[in-house]
């Protein structure tokens, strides 16, 4: 930024060079200029800032997206489990050759990830 020296400097030199009749017009369309130049930084300055915010929430929501995945996979792999000893107790119970007949197999239902939740009118 120049000093009051520097500055002094330039309007003698402004007012040989433009005259005493043109300065005040000059001076005024440079204001005008300096003005739209701060408005539009000032705009573009706040454009960033929203576009970096944008930025950081997909940031964020990429890591929920994969904390979620995750969690999905581990609920799975639970109920493959469950579903794998309800099985082996099942054929382990009905190859022991107990003299009574065997009962049903139970099994879970395991549903899609489209299928709507299971509804019971008598529970609500």
């Amino acid at each position: 930024m120049p000093g009051p020296q520097e500055l002094l400097v330039i309007a003698v030199i402004a007012l040989l060079v433009f005259g005493p009749d043109r300065l005040p017009e000059m001076a005024r369309t440079a204001a005008r200029w300096i003005t739209k130049l701060r408005s539009e930084t000032s705009r573009n300055v706040a454009e960033l800032k929203r576009l970096s915010e944008i930025q950081q929430l997909q940031a964020e929501l990429k890591t929920l997206k994969h904390d979620l995945d995750g969690a999905r996979s581990d609920v799975r792999r639970g109920v493959r489990e469950v579903t794998g000893l309800v099985d082996g107790a099942a054929g382990t119970t009905a190859s022991a050759g107990s003299s009574r007949p065997s009962e049903p197999v139970m099994r879970l239902p395991v549903r899609d990830d489209d299928d709507p939740p299971p509804f019971d009118p008598e529970a609500t």
